[in-house]
């Protein structure tokens, strides 16, 4: 990755207070039954009360955190839109489906159909800021939000009348998309408290959660907050594979293992995955503090997201939460952030993120 993503401005509506992130972990919000569900805000600032009557609350908390995005980061119109999402709006979905198979396939109201699809939030940003450049959806299961963050990159480093693009990911939890994955064990069988997760990982699988995530992404340092300087993804790695991932993006920023100040980790409590994790984290050196976040989050496809807002928000305030910490260390400064994520299918996607 050689063009750098400043990030302006970043909102994320999550299970926990991050919308006005003055209140995140004031309080910390949890979990007994395996599934963590976003705190909804007030939609009707950006949305109007005749469109909102007919919106999924996927559809809504999508909007809304786009818009706060783009009005944090004092921009009207963005030069494009980007957005990751592996499973659109499951809600919309699941409507569809029940009412083609109760009507018999006559007579079916379009609306949840329409919504449904994985571009829709999309479509509703670009009228809403009538944005009509570029705008592209992509759906990549774990790795949605990471090819949508090179796609950024890679409009920026081509393009010389664009400088603001909005890039984001989104994913949400349904109760029937919660039993159909419990199927295949995605899910622990006995339900750890949230906060409690990361004690659990002698067991195979994780909780549920749901989120979106946006960022005003710039190429120009004015008014940046961080820099994503590399991003980087890996399926199904070994963990010297991993660990090489981490060694050759840091050597190719000028940095070595030992510059990391903090690493936050997507260690979701599934045994399956601890032959990554735990390399990982006994290799950290003794000046890095490993943050958590999945035990605030959950386990969901874009959820990397919450994880570089995370890796942001500690950017911003100089200052890592201590309902974060998994494990303190010595640097008393904050340059330095390698975000790594682990999925379900043991996938690892890495970010690295620098103050400017």
């Amino acid at each position: 990755m050689t063009q750098p993503l400043y990030i302006i401005s970043a909102c994320t509506i999550s299970p926990q207070h991050t919308y006005d992130e003055e209140h995140f972990l004031d309080p910390v919000m949890k979990c007994e039954d395996g599934k963590l569900y976003v705190i909804d805000p007030d939609y009707t600032k950006y949305i109007s009360p005749v469109a909102i009557r007919r919106m999924s609350r996927l559809l809504k908390r999508g909007i809304t955190a786009g818009m706060k995005c783009l009005e944090d980061a004092h921009v009207t119109t963005p030069d494009a839109i980007i957005i990751g999402t592996a499973r659109g709006s499951v809600t919309d979905m699941e409507n569809f489906m029940k009412d083609m198979i109760s009507m018999e396939e006559q007579a079916l109201n379009p609306t949840s159909f329409i919504q449904s699809t994985y571009n829709s939030v999309n479509g509703w940003l670009a009228m809403m800021t009538k944005c009509m450049a570029y705008n592209q959806t992509f759906v990549h299961r774990g790795f949605s939000l990471e090819l949508a963050l090179l796609d950024a990159q890679l409009l920026l480093a081509e393009s010389t009348d664009k400088k603001y693009i909005l890039a984001g990911g989104f994913d949400e939890l349904t109760t029937e998309y919660f039993i159909i994955r419990e199927k295949i064990d995605y899910y622990k069988k006995d339900f750890p408290s949230s906060l409690e997760l990361l004690s659990h990982y002698d067991t195979p699988g994780t909780i549920a959660g749901e989120g979106a995530h946006f960022f005003t992404i710039s190429n120009e340092p004015e008014n940046a907050v961080c820099v994503i300087q590399s991003v980087a993804m890996l399926q199904q790695p070994s963990a010297d594979e991993m660990l090489m991932a981490i060694d050759n993006m840091m050597a190719q920023n000028g940095l070595r293992n030992e510059d990391i100040d903090v690493l936050v980790c997507g260690m979701n409590g599934d045994s399956r995955n601890r032959f990554l994790m735990d390399p990982l984290v006994a290799r950290c050196a003794e000046q890095t503090t490993i943050a958590t976040f999945k035990q605030l989050s959950g386990e969901y496809d874009t959820a990397s997201g919450f994880g570089l807002w995370l890796a942001n928000y500690v950017c911003k305030h100089k200052n890592i939460p201590s309902g974060v910490i998994y494990k303190s260390g010595t640097s008393e400064t904050v340059k330095n952030i390698v975000v790594c994520n682990v999925t379900i299918a043991c996938n690892i996607s890495l970010m690295l993120l620098r103050t400017p």
